[in-house]
């Protein structure tokens, strides 16, 4: 299933889910992933379906299972659009994280 939404805001989150799956793929670090945490600060709440849509593409299909996906909406005063994953293994301890910017305006571009 693929969002209807392509607004600009959208493209990044795919390429930033993308990114992020390609980074585990490097770090040899896909198998042992169980467990998806996609924390997001931006302001439609849309986005949160054109999120998890765009896990669930970026995941290599020669991995099988699909990780669990926790994706979190926070917003607040002052929160800059930005959207950062973590990845975790079976016993909860953090393999990868990465932060993206959520939307391609920003200047800082890129993982943190």
């Amino acid at each position: 299933m693929t969002s209807s939404i392509s607004d600009p805001d959208t493209a990044a989150i795919r390429r930033a889910a993308r990114r992020f799956t390609e980074a585990l793929a490097t770090e040899a670090m896909l198998h042992a992933t169980v467990r998806v945490e996609a924390r997001l600060n931006a302001e439609g709440a849309g986005t949160l379906f054109a999120l998890d849509e765009a896990l669930a593409a970026a995941w290599p299909r020669t991995e099988g299972a699909l990780p669990r996906h926790e994706v979190i909406w926070a917003t607040g005063a002052g929160d800059a659009d930005g959207l950062r994953f973590s990845a975790f293994d079976a016993a909860g301890r953090v393999l990868l994280r990465r932060s993206y910017a959520a939307a391609p305006a920003r200047k800082s571009a890129g993982h943190v």
